[in-house]
């Protein structure tokens, strides 16, 4: 008796051991955004999520977290991003940061200084505070995806100003959004700088030409109808964990 008793426990520890899928992981914290990519030389895997404050009115918990190929997910875990993935750059990962200590940006000059997690190279680009931001549409015909960038051709715009006919985006600046049955959108995330800003004083008068910090979501819709792309085989990219 005391020895099937001893086996059920040994069992239930092994079983409690266990790695938990990334699924698992998404359910057990209520992530409503949870989101992994492998980098571009297969030894890193960069997680995204967002799940909702403690409390009614607190803010949501987001972030994003480099831990090595392999290795468990946990929000303790690994390093912490601090920013946004502008870009990968062969095997140097490229982060926008900025200062959301601030109300207003002081200037537009970008502040460079270089990181490191274990061999990953990491180049931080400093920006002030974000004071704008905004999303552009566009339409393209066709593209071309390789282990460096995706190339749109034949853009159109639909809301925004004009682009060139055909762009590349490097892999970690776009986003692939898939429907069931086909590819919804292209999504790339920018960061434009200008000194057009006007900002509106608390007596009514307005202040002009002000340094500006835009973080553009550019939206990039097929004109037909396109078969989805099949992120999970991809890497430098994004893939939602279900």
């Amino acid at each position: 008796m005391m020895k099937n008793i001893n086996l059920i426990i040994i069992i239930l520890f092994l079983i409690s051991c266990k790695d938990k899928s990334l699924h698992e992981i998404k359910k057990e914290n209520d992530y409503y955004k949870f989101k992994m990519q492998i980098s571009p030389n297969g030894k890193y895997e960069i997680y995204n999520y967002c799940r909702f404050g403690t409390f009614a009115f607190s803010s949501d918990i987001c972030g994003s977290i480099i831990v090595e190929r392999g290795k468990k997910f946990s929000e303790s875990g690994g390093y912490r991003i601090n920013g946004d993935i502008h870009s990968w750059k062969n095997d140097t990962l490229i982060i926008n940061r900025f200062d959301n200590y601030l109300d207003q940006p002081q200037d537009t000059i970008v502040r460079v200084k270089f990181e490191k997690f274990k061999d990953l190279n990491l180049k931080i680009l400093n920006y002030g505070a974000v004071n704008s931001s905004g999303m552009k549409e566009y339409s393209f015909d066709s593209f071309n995806l390789n282990d460096k960038e995706i190339c749109l051709e034949n853009i159109e715009r639909t809301m925004g100003e004009d682009i060139e006919k055909n762009k590349c985006y490097a892999l970690g600046s776009f986003e692939i959004i898939n429907t069931k049955d086909s590819l919804k959108e292209i999504i790339v995330k920018t960061v434009a700088k200008s000194m057009n800003f006007t900002y509106a004083n608390p007596d009514g008068t307005y202040t002009e030409n002000l340094p500006e910090i835009n973080v553009l979501s550019l939206h990039f819709k097929p004109k037909k109808i396109m078969k989805p792309i099949n992120t999970k085989s991809l890497k430098g990219v994004f893939n939602d964990i279900k």
